[in-house]
């Protein structure tokens, strides 16, 4: 898990060595409208913002240019990558080969998809022992479970409100997860023993 942490922060963003301290989010998966992929952008800055920049997201993933949706994911691509390199990276001209270890290496999965039946990615996240953020929709409501405090269980975090503002909260849920390691490690563990 580290070395797939330090691989990312070093081929994606320059770090010289790992940070452990800095969590991870990441999308994998393709561009498109039902995976909500418009959202985390829109949430992105405010999350670099709230994190005075201790923060990484990818986004790795391909879309086509000439789907009105993908034009505003790459313009949003292009702004973020440009003024927040260090903690912003996405390319979606290109086919994304490091999903495993972007799975293994990366602290959060993100998954706001607009409908997801049944869902893969969140188990792929699970099997690498990674909590999911989610909307709670389809597949994804049966299978990723809000991490409560009081009794350690859960292994990731929802929404239930489609908006950029509810992904935020739940980003910022688990951002106070993720300085509590014991806690964090917890639902690490209940991840991946949620993997089907």
């Amino acid at each position: 898990r580290n070395e797939c942490k330090r691989y990312i922060q070093k081929k994606y963003f320059g770090y010289g060595d790992a940070d452990f301290n800095v969590p991870v989010y990441s999308f994998v998966g393709r561009l498109t409208q039902q995976k909500g992929v418009l959202m985390i952008l829109d949430a992105a800055e405010e999350i670099i913002r709230k994190t005075n920049g201790k923060v990484i997201i990818l986004v790795g993933g391909m879309g086509s240019p000439s789907d009105p949706y993908v034009a505003a994911c790459i313009g949003k691509i292009n702004y973020l990558k440009g003024k927040y390199p260090y903690a912003f990276w996405a390319d979606p001209n290109e086919f994304f080969t490091d999903g495993p270890k972007i799975n293994l290496g990366s602290d959060f999965g993100l998954m706001p998809s607009l409908f997801e039946p049944c869902g893969i990615v969140q188990h792929e996240f699970f099997i690498a022992g990674t909590p999911v953020i989610a909307f709670k929709t389809g597949g994804l409501r049966d299978t990723v479970f809000e991490y409560q405090w009081d009794t350690n269980t859960g292994n990731g975090f929802t929404f239930e409100t489609y908006t950029p503002g509810d992904l935020m909260y739940a980003i910022s849920r688990s951002l106070d997860l993720f300085a509590n390691k014991e806690k964090y490690e917890q639902c690490r563990k209940n991840a991946f023993e949620s993997a089907m």
